[in-house]
This record gives structure tokens, C-alpha cells and sequence, in this order.
């Protein structure tokens, strides 16, 4: 089986070398220009129909279905931004309305407790006025009760001294102290 291929292969190449020797490039020989032009222009005006009648209109239809789905998503996008738009300026204004509403609570509260503390300073001060009107009522009269003492006290004292400095007993009189003080 070899050998009838060596053969074949040895014929075959006698062959072209026959045909080579003939006229050089066929695509170059005049007479084969026709043949090519016609062979040519059928081949184009096929490959022109097949591109413009079954690739570009299935490119179009594939273009034509990319730009809806980009224009849906798009839509679709858009829609979402201003609900979310709508949603936040919702969030917002229920905010602020929060935010004013605590604001009136707390004003009244602070009104509320501003007005209890002043009544309840008013009540400490009220108290504590009484209490100093009684503390100087009670010093008064503490001191009215020294005062009216300090005579026998200056006197209970000379005594203790004149007995310490002179060694004896003598008790003076009240009447004599004020007659030196000049009461």
C-alpha cells in the first residue's frame, strides 16, 4: 500500500510540473479575467444579500432589543429615584414635623417646671423669711435677756475676782454697778 501511494504521489507531481510550465500564474493570464470578474461579483452580490437580508436585520432586531431593555431599565431606574425622592422627602418632613412637635413638648415642660421651681423658691423664700423674722424675734430677745442679766453677771464676776485677788468674800451690790456704769 505504500508503494501505490509513492507511485501516485510521483505521477501527481509530474503532472504539476507539466502544468506550471505551461503559462506561469493563472490568475494572472487574460484570458481567465472574465471567468474571475463574473465568479466575483457573484460571490459579493451573494455575500451582500446574505448580510443585508439575514445578519443586519438580526443585528438590528438585537440592537433595537438592547436600547428598549437600557430604556426600561432606565424608566425603571427613574421611577425608583423619585419614589425614593418621594420617600425621603417624606422621612424629612415627618422629621421635622417630629422634631417641631418634641420642640413645643419640651418648651411646655420647661414652661411647666419653670413655673413649680419659681412657686417652690416662692414657698423656700416665703419660709425662709419667717424663719428669719423668728431668729431675729428669738436673737432679740436673747439679747434683751443678756442685757437685762449682764449686771448681775459683771457683778457674780468682780466678786470671783475680789476673791481671787484679795482672798475674801464680798458680794457687791447691783445697784452700786449701775450707779458706776450710769444706767
Amino acid at each position: 500500500m505504500n508503494r501505490n501511494a509513492f507511485i501516485s504521489v510521483l505521477l501527481f507531481a509530474g503532472t504539476l510540473k507539466a502544468e506550471d510550465g505551461k503559462g506561469g500564474m493563472p490568475q494572472l493570464n487574460p484570458e481567465s479575467f472574465s471567468s474571475q470578474i463574473f465568479w466575483l461579483v457573484v460571490l459579493f452580490l451573494i455575500l451582500f444579500i446574505l448580510i443585508h437580508f439575514f445578519f443586519l436585520p438580526k443585528i438590528e432586531n438585537i440592537r433595537k432589543k438592547r436600547d428598549e431593555t437600557i430604556d426600561n431599565y432606565l424608566s425603571e431606574a427613574k421611577k425608583i429615584n423619585d419614589s425614593i425622592n418621594q420617600i425621603i422627602s417624606r422621612i424629612n418632613k415627618d422629621f421635622e414635623q417630629a422634631k417641631n412637635k418634641q420642640s413645643d413638648e419640651l418648651r411646655q415642660n420647661f414652661e411647666a417646671n419653670k413655673k413649680i421651681l419659681d412657686k417652690k423658691v416662692l414657698e423656700i423664700n416665703s419660709e425662709f423669711e419667717k424663719k428669719k423674722i423668728q431668729l431675729n424675734k428669738d436673737i432679740e430677745l436673747n439679747r434683751k435677756s443678756i442685757i437685762s442679766n449682764l449686771p448681775k453677771e459683771c457683778v457674780k464676776i468682780s466678786d470671783i475676782l475680789y476673791e481671787k485677788i484679795m482672798g475674801e468674800k464680798k458680794k457687791g451690790d447691783i445697784d452700786e454697778f449701775r450707779k458706776i456704769i450710769g444706767d
